[in-house]
């Protein structure tokens, strides 16, 4: 399922990890560094995300109470933290982001399926360690339509809105570039101008990285972006009218018709039973094969 055009399968290129390397420090800092004073990118990874959550809490305390800092993050911008395996991206933080300064949160329908689901492949409360929650937007509404309302009724919130879509992007994109992990983006939202500055940033800022691969537990990606359907409503395990997602979901289904009553009466896989199952490796498959599309 295809974001746009930086989700085809990344450039070859023939320059060496060290002329890489090189390439996202002067993207990132500008000027490259001395050698002796180069970071390397595991702590480059964790000062974007110490800034990030710098940046965002300036936000809050200056513009509006609304923007939403991720308390999360703080993990992985302290030195000898764990470091994502995986990027997830929502559109902006709800009403339970809101009140537990956290995105995605397990209390909520889609962030406990969310944990459910990574915490059986990557173990029991491990979720917060391996997958990192990002948004499109730093800013709260109830739901997604607001953040259209919001910008539309006040021009300077709409621009501070609209640079900090642009940060998320270019977090993201060095994200991809330094620790080489793989971005799921969840909802289907697409065109219109509410995420516009997202986009745009995150198509230039990955170009201006060269195109970086992602690498997914030792498997080298087609492409480092995907976009899926939402937790939300089990969504993200039912057919839709995209093909190939269909395809990808099918032929999960055909490699374990065995599993009895995994398969709907409509098609969709039981997200009840593959949840209930606590089968790590059932649901591992479902993440390489239909989410990240290593179908086949």
């Amino acid at each position: 399922m295809a974001v746009s055009s930086i989700d085809a399968s990344a450039t070859e290129h023939g320059a060496s990890d060290h002329e890489a390397v090189l390439r996202h420090l002067s993207v990132i800092l500008g000027d490259v560094p001395p050698v002796d004073a180069r970071p390397d990118a595991v702590s480059l990874f964790r000062t974007r995300v110490a800034e990030h959550g710098e940046r965002v809490r300036a936000l809050r305390d200056s513009v509006s109470p609304l923007f939403v800092v991720n308390g999360d993050l703080t993990a992985y911008a302290t030195g000898g933290g764990m470091l994502p395996e995986l990027i997830l991206v929502g559109d902006n933080p709800g009403r339970r982001e809101f009140e537990q300064s956290v995105y995605l949160c397990v209390q909520g329908r889609a962030g406990a399926m969310a944990h459910s689901f990574f915490d059986g492949i990557f173990g029991a409360g491990s979720f917060r360690s391996k997958v990192m929650v990002l948004n499109k937007s730093s800013f709260h509404t109830p739901r997604t339509v607001g953040l259209t309302e919001a910008m539309r009724g006040d021009p300077a919130l709409a621009e501070a809105i609209r640079r900090d879509q642009e940060e998320n992007a270019r977090l993201i994109a060095d994200s991809v570039a330094l620790l080489g992990v793989p971005v799921v983006t969840i909802g289907m939202e697409s065109g219109g101008t509410t995420f516009q500055s997202f986009r745009k940033t995150l198509e230039s800022r990955y170009r201006t990285h060269g195109n970086p691969p992602a690498v997914f537990q030792g498997k080298r990606l087609a492409g480092p972006f995907r976009k899926v359907p939402h937790f939300s409503l089990s969504k993200i395990f039912c057919r839709n009218a995209d093909a190939a997602w269909n395809a990808a979901l099918d032929g999960f289904l055909a490699r374990h018709a065995a599993v009895p009553g995994l398969r709907t009466d409509n098609g969709n896989v039981s997200s009840k039973l593959l949840l209930g199952l606590g089968d790590g490796a059932l649901l591992a498959d479902y993440l390489d094969r239909v989410i990240l599309g290593n179908g086949g």
